[in-house]
């Protein structure tokens, strides 16, 4: 994964949520590559206890550029934080990789509704 790897929600970039210029060096530290990653993998695990990625679909795709792109469709399921009873989210994760192999991009598209429910579990 590059340092400079961008998480993105439903198009838009994580740290661009963060309230300060995407220079800054802390958001840099947060909201980018292998920290911004395992910060943001921490907030899931926080809001779903004993979170699971089922995989329906997998396809990859060489880009004119010589990078590859890497999607897979599936559902994320688990016990939301202040919930009793197990849910499940449909969501489409897509990394994208430059031609020497570096992670840059990894994107989750998920419906609106899950996305607010999760946000809400996590404030639990």
């Amino acid at each position: 994964m590059h340092n400079d790897c961008v998480f993105r929600l439903n198009g838009v970039a994580y740290h661009e949520h963060l309230g300060r210029p995407v220079s800054d060096p802390i958001v840099r530290l947060i909201g980018c590559g292998p920290a911004g990653y395992r910060f943001l993998l921490t907030a899931i695990r926080y809001a779903v206890r004993e979170p699971q990625l089922a995989v329906d679909e997998t396809h990859i795709a060489a880009l004119e550029d010589g990078s590859q792109a890497v999607s897979v469709r599936g559902t994320l399921t688990g016990t939301l934080r202040g919930e009793t009873a197990s849910s499940a989210a449909a969501l489409e994760l897509t990394l994208l990789a430059s031609e020497d192999g570096w992670v840059r991009e990894i994107a989750v598209l998920m419906g609106d509704a899950d996305v607010e429910r999760l946000r809400h579990a996590r404030q639990s």
